[in-house]
């Protein structure tokens, strides 16, 4: 950080005029170090941002012992416990599960979502996943074992998010109380997902990880004859069909085969 530009005062002699000249003085031989203490402050904010083992220019060290920002990373996973912050679904397509924002905007850079798992490594301890851009998964050609038996409504589906290391896999499953997903679990191929306990995914995830439970819907099942294709589902919207956060022991309106 460079601070301010320093500060340049151009004085025009005065003629005849003592007083004046002497009042214009005073002004500047207070203001030329003022503004030369703010300065020297804005660049001691930029060391400081830095930790102690940054210097500016060669003129000047941090007076933190370790950057702000390292600092304040380390408040807010002192403060993580699993689960999920800026995180919500757009169901405006009612056969797609999209992941979204809180407020429904777009996930990015500057408006990232988190999720905090267990630690897969290090038994006992959290970690935080950062989620930048939006996730989707769409449902129609999955049955969960519900092919040829029918429509069905209110069909509880439940939604994970799956630790795979420095990113984050969603997946949904017709399974929920689950405590971690295995790859063998795992199918991004919708007609491969045919008994209730195969796990629908955005993407493989590279190896078995802790999840997070995102939250539960209630979807239609429209076994066969749907415009939108065979095994099509519709998440309903109503009151009490979408839910974020971890369910409890959710079984009223479960259909298990």
């Amino acid at each position: 950080m460079s601070g301010l530009q320093p500060l340049n005062i151009v004085k025009r002699w005065f003629k005849n005029t003592n007083v004046v000249e002497a009042d214009w003085d005073a002004i500047v031989n207070r203001l030329i170090p003022w503004s030369a203490t703010v300065n020297n402050n804005l660049k001691q904010i930029g060391l400081d941002l830095n930790g102690d083992s940054y210097s500016f220019n060669n003129v000047g060290r941090a007076t933190q012992t370790s950057s702000i920002v390292s600092r304040l990373d380390a408040l807010d996973l002192s403060k993580a416990v699993p689960g999920i912050s800026n995180l919500g679904l757009d169901i405006s397509s009612p056969n797609i599960i999209k992941i979204v924002s809180a407020d429904g905007t777009n996930l990015g850079s500057d408006n990232a979502g988190q999720a905090v798992f267990n630690s897969t490594s290090d038994a006992g301890q959290v970690l935080t996943r950062n989620v930048t851009s939006n996730l989707q998964i769409t449902l129609t050609g999955a049955h969960w074992g519900l092919g040829t038996k029918g429509d069905f409504n209110d069909v509880v589906l439940w939604l994970y998010l799956i630790d795979d290391g420095d990113e984050v896999v969603f997946g949904v499953t017709r399974q929920g109380g689950r405590e971690i997903i295995n790859t063998s679990e795992c199918e991004t191929v919708t007609t491969s997902v045919t008994t209730i306990g195969k796990v629908l995914v955005n993407e493989a995830p590279s190896a078995n990880g802790n999840i997070i439970e995102l939250g539960w819907v209630k979807a239609n099942f429209d076994d066969t004859g749907n415009d939108g294709g065979e095994d099509y589902w519709s998440v309903q919207s109503g009151i009490g069909d979408i839910n974020i956060g971890k369910s409890v022991s959710y079984i009223e309106g479960t259909i298990i085969f």
